[in-house]
């Protein structure tokens, strides 16, 4: 028997049907066999319009790409999460380009993997005019080839990271493919993400290409590996009304971000629409301020007090801002990073509005005296905090 054609009960390959069976309950499994292929047809929108696969993806997707066309036209979101890979496992990505071009009205792809290459070329190849969001890892560090190959038009959502070096007789050659992936998007994106670190610094990406992207970009979140400040007053100039900004400075060359400048408060005010940043801008290193040990909390607590008091700045400066977070890197002796979170609230006192900053709780914060007195983990006391902290009387 040909198990690669689809059944004639049911428009799928007698592999994914047993993948399917096996993960029914025995009832469930009765109720399948008993449903006519009529009924069985009308639920294909409904079981195959969003699919998501984890660990190893390739057999899977070799098995729904043998599915009849019935079912490719239903798919419309696609989640494919590949992290590690396991000795011996089939690990031809061919398979998952051609599944992708035979899939015509696709709205959303999120291939997320470091184990398999995707060259710029591949994405040239998928064909669906109703792609909307597109969100890939190009995995594996390698050198770019060839010439630039134009992205998916028509994009609102496009995230990308990038581990792509130069050609090494081509420098900037990284940027320019980067550059041409994004481009036939950029008149139609609303929220854009760039996550730029290959495995050979060849410099920043030219931000002033994006321009086109002005009148509809939202929401802009960058990862670059210098220490370009700039980018905070090029911004706001290019992206005029963006309402979400991230900027993650992953520095080759120090072992830390960019140091915090009040400075940069002045050149943050001119994003006029502004209701969520995140940075992860340095404070410790100008306050010569080092964690020396696992479980310091008294450093924790500087830290935090530090990024209180720039969020209270900041919140000032940009009237509409609702969250502030900041990434701090180095945070313990694996150099691990740590999120500070801080909302902004109105408050209303005697006819004058004022603008307030809570930081949110953190796992390193005390949530009672019980952490003090039964021997569990010792963590921050909450009284040592200024402000009011969000979550606390949670618990």
């Amino acid at each position: 028997m040909d198990t690669s054609k689809p059944s004639p009960e049911f428009p799928l390959p007698m592999e994914l049907l047993r993948e399917i069976i096996i993960l029914l309950p025995p009832a469930d499994r009765q109720v399948l066999s008993l449903t006519s292929r009529l009924t069985r047809s009308q639920v294909v929108p409904f079981i195959f319009g969003h699919l998501r696969y984890r660990g190893k993806i390739t057999p899977k997707i070799r098995n729904i790409h043998r599915a009849s066309k019935e079912v490719k036209d239903v798919i419309k979101k696609l989640e494919l999460f590949s992290r590690t890979m396991s000795l011996g496992e089939d690990d031809d990505s061919t398979v998952i380009f051609q599944f992708l071009e035979s899939l015509p009205n696709l709205q959303v792809l999120k291939y997320r993997q470091h184990e398999h290459l995707v060259q710029p070329a591949d994405l040239s190849r998928l064909r669906s005019a109703s792609l909307l969001e597109l969100v890939i890892d190009t995995g594996n560090y390698t050198t770019v080839e060839g010439l630039p190959t134009a992205g998916h038009a028509g994009l609102e959502n496009f995230s990308i990271s990038w581990f792509v070096s130069d050609n090494p007789n081509e420098p900037e050659s990284s940027l320019a493919h980067l550059y041409e992936l994004i481009r036939p998007s950029l008149v139609t994106l609303v929220k854009l993400r760039i996550d730029n670190q290959p495995e050979k610094f060849g410099g920043d990406f030219d931000l002033q290409l994006l321009k086109p992207a002005g009148d509809t970009l939202r929401t802009f979140e960058y990862t670059l590996q210098s220490s370009n400040e700039s980018v905070l007053d090029t911004i706001p100039e290019i992206f005029p009304h963006l309402t979400t900004l991230s900027i993650r400075w992953d520095n080759l060359f120090t072992d830390h971000s960019v140091l915090w400048k009040d400075s940069h408060v002045e050149a943050l005010a001119k994003n006029n629409n502004l209701t969520d940043l995140t940075l992860s801008s340095d404070f410790e290193e100008s306050a010569d301020d080092t964690l020396m040990s696992e479980g310091d909390y008294a450093w924790y607590v500087r830290c935090y007090k530090r990024r209180l008091k720039a969020t209270q700045d900041i919140a000032l400066a940009c009237p509409l801002l609702l969250r502030c977070s900041w990434v701090q890197m180095g945070t313990d002796t694996v150099n691990s990073s740590m999120l500070h979170p801080f909302v902004i609230e109105e408050q209303t006192s005697g006819g004058e509005v004022t603008r307030v900053v809570r930081g949110m709780k953190q796992d390193w914060m005390g949530s009672d005296q019980e952490d003090w007195f039964t021997g569990g983990i010792v963590k921050c006391k909450l009284e040592d905090l200024p402000g009011d902290i969000i979550g606390h009387n949670d618990e």
